[in-house]
């Protein structure tokens, strides 16, 4: 109980909550964890649980034919998982979510968590900001779908850093490249061309799976489609538009 108290302090959605308050919460929270590559739900089962991650990150993802995956986000530190469907009558989960890497979160049974949880104001707030979140990501995968493989890279790449509290160019999430190539719908050794490229100019630098923005400008120059001297041939105008 102390750990589920220190974790649920530590909430600033729940900030105005007094201690009493927060004990009362505590036996409908339960404190979980996953190890990378586990499946924490599967496409099409009821949603009994909603999920915030406190450390770590998941995909979520479909799985396509002979073995494909299409991955549709990926949700770190501070996100509910499983809520975007939660409020249908007799709601299943639309995607699978997987962990990106070992994770440690909170599961909350569905019907407490709008009971009681979204009654409290900051709860609905953060609730409402990041299902309208997901959904501008949606909207905006849709709308650039058909464009360049280096535009979709960069792209992604960019709106990581911009969902990051901090002002670093360190993309805090693990990636590899099939994440990549899975998350903007482009083949794998293309994606693998285009960072080698990158690395090579010194735009970016990998380490350990993580990717570090060493020149965010030219990056933007791709995003843009409006490519500067200093933009090499080639990362603006790859052939691959799938």
């Amino acid at each position: 109980m102390k750990d589920i108290i220190s974790v649920l302090k530590k909430q600033d959605f729940l900030r105005q909550l007094n201690d009493r308050d927060l004990r009362s919460l505590t036996p409908y929270f339960e404190l979980i964890h996953t190890s990378h590559r586990e499946v924490l739900f599967k496409k099409g089962q009821p949603i009994e649980h909603i999920y915030l991650v406190l450390y770590g990150s998941f995909k979520i993802q479909e799985s396509l034919d002979k073995g494909a995956v299409k991955i549709f986000n990926f949700l770190s530190q501070g996100e509910f998982l499983g809520v975007a469907m939660a409020g249908l009558p007799q709601p299943r989960y639309p995607t699978s979510a997987v962990a990106n890497e070992d994770s440690t979160l909170l599961k909350i049974p569905i019907g407490f968590f709008f009971d009681c949880l979204m009654l409290i104001p900051e709860v609905r707030r953060k609730v409402n900001r990041q299902i309208s979140e997901r959904f501008l990501e949606f909207q905006n995968d849709i709308c650039k779908s058909q464009k360049l493989a280096p535009y979709r890279v960069a792209d992604f790449l960019l709106r990581l850093l911009d969902r990051q509290d901090s002002n670093k160019t360190y993309i805090q999430l693990p990636l590899t490249r099939l994440d990549i190539a899975d998350r903007t719908g482009t083949q794998s050794e293309t994606v693998i061309r285009i960072l080698s490229q990158w690395t090579k100019l010194g735009w970016i630098r990998t380490v350990d799976h993580h990717i570090e923005i060493l020149d965010p400008q030219a990056l933007k120059e791709v995003e843009s489609e409006r490519p500067s001297r200093k933009t090499a041939p080639g990362t603006s105008d790859h052939p691959e538009n799938v």
